[in-house]
């Protein structure tokens, strides 16, 4: 049976799949947004998504433009023609609805475009409503922000974590010190459950407690609406791949191409030199927290089983360095392996 977590992942790989950033780039309006089609950007982003966090609580102009189901009802805050509404922003009815969409497309193929870099701060400065931009962010993100995009519960947690917050606060930092104290024995999802249920007006009472005594549990959380979906291959061999070429490629220029071993007896890279080996398991999760737990009862194993007589260390490596609770914890298991143990990461 699979986990809610592995189902989440699935429901954002198919998301990824049919949403990639070429597609985005050459999408018409009619596929950006529309009334009753279940398969536009927009409603992905908001329905088809929603169990990876959710964005009600505004109308549909946080889209910045929109077909009105009632061609009749104009709003009066928008600019209108017969069928759309859009933010004056984007334009004036001259340039009409499809002047206002490039515009919107343009900021919505930006914040995609900063979220696989990781350059979140510069979504702050884009027009498109916090809570889509935002939530366009995170599924781009490869989970490097957490999905809560609510600024006022977003205010709790980043005070409640020692922040100042004023006007002048952006999401962008909320989001960094939130990443920076994620505990190692909780994923992505679990995580944001947690702080969700601790800090947002349904669970107000329970803002006292403890982080690092909180483990994970099937109580009602941003993931308890996943339904089954049908399993799709991800990106994330392909990650894995590119992680492990680079390595390699890394190795090779340190220690000369005969050192380095690719493939054997399972074992993404070994190095081997006069006096010792060490053993590299590459793994594409977003957390050194993650990858370590993911990979390292199979690398002790590799270190076990080979029966060569040099010193013998292990090494996990991931995408990104170890937050400040993650080093914490590669310090503890540093000090209790008898194995030399490392993360590093590309």
């Amino acid at each position: 049976m699979e986990t809610r977590i592995e189902i989440a992942r699935e429901i954002l790989n198919e998301f990824l799949e049919r949403w990639d950033l070429e597609s985005v780039k050459k999408m018409k309006l009619e596929e950006y947004v529309s009334v009753g089609n279940p398969d536009t950007f927009c409603q992905w982003i908001e329905t088809r998504t929603k169990s990876l966090g959710g964005i009600n609580g505004i109308t549909s102009i946080k889209f910045g433009i929109f077909k009105r189901a009632d061609s009749k009802k104009k709003l009066k805050t928008c600019v209108n023609d017969n069928q759309y509404s859009w933010q004056s922003y984007y334009g004036s009815d001259i340039g009409g609805k499809f002047e206002a969409y490039k515009q919107v497309r343009k900021e919505v193929v930006e914040t995609i475009e900063y979220a696989l870099v990781g350059n979140f701060e510069a979504i702050d400065n884009l027009h498109l409503t916090s809570l889509f931009k935002w939530k366009i962010a995170y599924l781009y993100s490869n989970e490097r922000l957490i999905p809560i995009f609510k600024k006022e519960v977003l205010a709790k947690i980043a005070k409640a974590f020692g922040l100042n917050v004023d006007r002048k606060t952006t999401i962008s930092a909320i989001q960094k010190l939130m990443i920076s104290k994620k505990p190692p024995h909780l994923n992505i999802y679990e995580y944001s459950n947690f702080l969700y249920q601790t800090y947002s007006d349904q669970n107000k009472s329970s803002g006292k407690r403890k982080l690092r005594k909180r483990r994970s549990s099937e109580s009602k959380n941003n993931i308890e609406q996943i339904v089954t979906t049908k399993g799709i291959t991800y990106i994330k061999r392909a990650i894995h791949n590119t992680l492990q070429n680079q390595l390699k490629e890394k190795l090779i220029n340190l220690y000369g191409k005969h050192a380095v071993i690719l493939e054997q007896n399972f074992v993404d890279i070994k190095l081997e030199l006069k006096n010792s080996i060490t053993f590299y398991e590459v793994k594409s999760a977003p957390y050194a927290s993650d990858c370590i737990r993911e990979g390292l009862g199979q690398i002790m194993s590799y270190a076990y089983f080979d029966e060569g007589q040099k010193n013998k260390k292990i090494v996990i490596v991931g995408q990104y360095p170890a937050n400040d609770e993650e080093k914490k914890y590669i310090d503890f298991i540093k000090k209790n392996l008898k194995v030399d143990f490392d993360y590093e990461h590309l």
